[in-house]
């Protein structure tokens, strides 16, 4: 029974990741306990993270939006700013949401790293979708506008 609440639960948080690793999905799929699960999300968490201030970066060097930064990257200026108070909530509104939750999902930790995985996954395609507007130097797509 709880095999089959985490393959259900996987697929939604999955289809919420459509961009989830082999490896994230390798360790999904042998964990045997939430808390192993949790482990799981914490990883991809890190590597999300990881890929959103590669994002920051190449942000705070385009042409387009690095005077916009009015800094050096994720050092300074505007994105750091919004970087650190993007953590700031994510890190807060997890915990408060934990707390809120209090097992009914799953352990602690489960809770806690699924939160924070879903917040930014949500963050990641956020940020990404601003340098995919600034590559497409301004051009807009039809089909989002219908």
């Amino acid at each position: 029974m709880f095999r089959k609440f985490l393959f259900a639960l996987g697929l939604c948080l999955l289809s919420n990741q459509a961009f989830a690793t082999p490896e994230y999905d390798e360790c999904y799929g042998q964990a045997q306990n939430d808390d192993q699960v949790a482990l799981c999300m914490k990883a991809e968490n890190a590597r999300l993270l990881k890929s959103i201030q590669e994002i920051y970066l190449n942000i705070s060097k385009h042409p387009q939006t690095s005077a916009w930064n009015n800094g050096n990257a994720l050092l300074t200026g505007n994105l750091k700013d919004m970087y650190d108070h993007w953590m700031a909530y994510r890190n807060r509104y997890c915990s408060l949401f934990t707390k809120a939750s209090e097992n009914m999902f799953g352990s602690e930790n489960f809770d806690r790293e699924r939160c924070l995985l879903n917040l930014t996954s949500d963050h990641y395609k956020l940020i990404h979708q601003i340098i995919i507007n600034a590559n497409s130097g301004g051009e807009e797509d039809d089909e989002d506008h219908e």
